[in-house]
C-alpha cells in the first residue's frame, strides 16, 4: 500500500491540487471527518455505518464506479442514514447523527486507539429532534465549540439544541428559526455561533446568553414559485474564514421546480462586523441544472473551497479568491455532499456519489439483486504532486 506522509510543511498550490486517495463503500456516504490528531478519515454511509479508514495505509486507487470495498473499521450504532459527522477538537469524541434523530458520540482518543478496532459508544441520545410526539426529526447539522465543550445540533424541528460533548447531557435549547435547520457553523471566538434555515435566514447566537442578536439575509438561496408544492433551497453551508471577519453561506438560486429541486449554485459572502453582503461567487461551469453548494471551507491564505451536489452527474470542487471572485481552480467531481479540512491545512476530503450503472438506487437487476449506488472519499493534497521517490540501488 501507498503511504501518505504528514504534508503540513508543503505551501498551498491549489491550482495543482490532486487526488491523494480514494476510499471506497458499497453505500452512498453523506458526510466525512479526518479525526483531530489526522490519522483517520471517517465517513457516515447510507446503511447506517461509519467507516473509519487509517490514512497511513489508505490505497490511492483510479476513481471508478466499481464498489470494491476499502478496508476499514466499521463503527455501527445507526439504523438509517447518517447524515453528520464531528471530531471534537481535543480529540476525545467523534459525534456523529442520523436521519432517525440519533445522536453518538464515541470514545476516540488518540493515544488510546486500536487501529484494527471500532471506537467505543461513549453516549447515545435518542429523539434528539422531535417534530412530533412520537416522531423523530432529522439531525441536519452539527457544530462544536472551540474548548470540545458544547456540542450544538440542528434539524427539521428548527431548534437549535445544546448538549455536553463528555456525556450527551442536554444543556438549552437556542429557538427563534421559522424552519428547517440545514447548516450551524461556530464563530473562531469560540462564544458565537451561526445557523442558516430553509428560508435563507442565519441567525447569530450568544451562546452565553442564548440569545438571537442579529439576522443576515440569506433569502436569495431560497425560491418558492406559486405552483410549488414546498420550498426549495435553503442555507446548506456555513463558514467563516481565519480570523471570523467573513461568513460565506452556500445554497443555490433560482431553483425550477420541485422535481429534484434543480437551481443555481451560489455563495453568498458576508462581512461579519457589518452584516453587510460583500459578494456572490458561482462555479466557473455555472450549470442551470446544478444543485446546491453542500460543503463550504476556508483555507489558511483566504481562499473559498466549495462543493457542489448534482443530480446523477459531474459536479465540480471550486476554488475562489472570494476578494474578487475569482475561481482559482476547478475540479470535476461526482455529485458531493460535504467538506472537511486536514489539521494540517494541505489537504481536504469530500465524499461523493458514484452510480451504479442503473437509472435508480436500490433498482434491482434481477428480482434477488438490491443494487445500491456507490460512496467514495476523496482525499484531495492541495500542494504540488512529489516527484516519485527512484527505486534504490541494490
Amino acid at each position: 500500500m501507498s503511504r501518505l506522509a504528514p504534508a503540513p510543511s508543503l505551501p498551498l498550490a491549489v491550482t495543482r491540487t490532486w487526488t491523494q486517495a480514494t476510499l471506497k463503500h458499497n453505500r452512498q456516504l453523506y458526510c466525512c471527518r479526518f479525526s483531530a490528531d489526522g490519522q483517520f478519515v471517517f465517513a457516515g454511509a447510507q446503511d447506517g455505518t461509519i467507516i473509519r479508514w487509517s490514512l497511513a495505509d489508505a490505497a490511492s486507487t483510479k476513481a471508478d464506479a466499481k464498489a470494491t470495498q476499502t478496508p476499514g473499521v466499521l463503527l455501527k450504532g445507526h439504523a438509517t442514514w447518517v447524515s453528520g459527522l464531528l471530531a471534537t477538537p481535543d480529540g476525545s469524541r467523534l459525534i456523529s447523527s442520523d436521519l432517525h434523530g440519533t445522536l453518538i458520540g464515541w470514545d476516540v482518543i488518540a493515544e488510546n486507539t486500536d487501529v484494527a478496532q471500532p471506537p467505543n459508544r461513549a453516549w447515545t441520545v435518542t429523539d434528539a429532534h422531535p417534530t412530533k410526539p412520537g416522531q423523530p426529526g432529522w439531525i441536519r447539522a452539527l457544530a462544536i465549540t472551540g474548548d470540545s465543550k458544547t456540542l450544538a445540533t440542528a434539524g427539521t424541528d428548527g431548534i437549535i439544541r445544546l448538549w455536553a460533548a463528555s456525556d450527551g447531557k442536554p444543556t438549552g435549547t437556542l429557538e427563534g428559526h421559522a424552519g428547517d435547520i440545514f447548516s450551524l457553523a461556530m464563530h473562531p471566538d469560540g462564544k458565537t455561533l451561526v445557523s442558516g434555515d430553509i428560508f435563507g435566514v442565519i441567525r447569530q447566537w450568544d451562546l452565553s446568553t442564548g440569545k438571537s442578536v442579529r439576522r443576515f439575509d440569506a433569502s436569495q438561496l431560497h425560491t418558492r414559485k406559486a405552483n410549488f408544492l414546498a420550498d426549495v433551497g435553503g442555507v446548506r453551508s456555513l463558514s467563516f474564514d481565519t480570523a471570523g471577519q467573513q461568513l460565506a453561506c452556500g445554497g443555490m438560486t433560482d431553483a425550477k421546480s420541485n422535481s429534484f429541486c434543480p437551481g443555481n449554485p451560489a455563495v453568498l459572502l458576508f462581512d461579519f462586523a457589518t452584516g453587510k453582503q460583500t459578494g456572490l461567487l458561482r462555479m466557473k461551469k455555472g450549470k442551470a441544472d446544478d444543485g446546491p453548494i453542500k460543503g463550504l471551507l476556508f483555507l489558511e491564505d483566504g481562499t473559498l473551497v466549495g462543493q457542489g451536489e448534482r443530480l446523477h452527474a459531474i459536479c465540480s470542487l471550486e476554488f475562489w479568491n472570494p476578494a474578487d471572485g475569482t475561481v482559482l481552480h476547478t475540479i470535476d467531481t461526482p455529485s458531493g455532499y460535504d467538506l472537511d479540512i486536514h489539521p494540517d491545512g494541505r489537504r481536504i476530503c469530500t465524499p461523493v456519489w458514484i452510480g451504479n450503472g442503473r437509472a435508480g438506487n436500490g433498482r434491482h437487476a434481477t428480482p434477488e439483486e438490491y443494487q445500491p449506488h456507490f460512496g467514495h472519499v476523496r482525499v484531495y493534497q492541495l500542494s504540488e504532486k512529489p516527484a516519485p521517490t527512484p527505486p534504490k540501488k541494490p
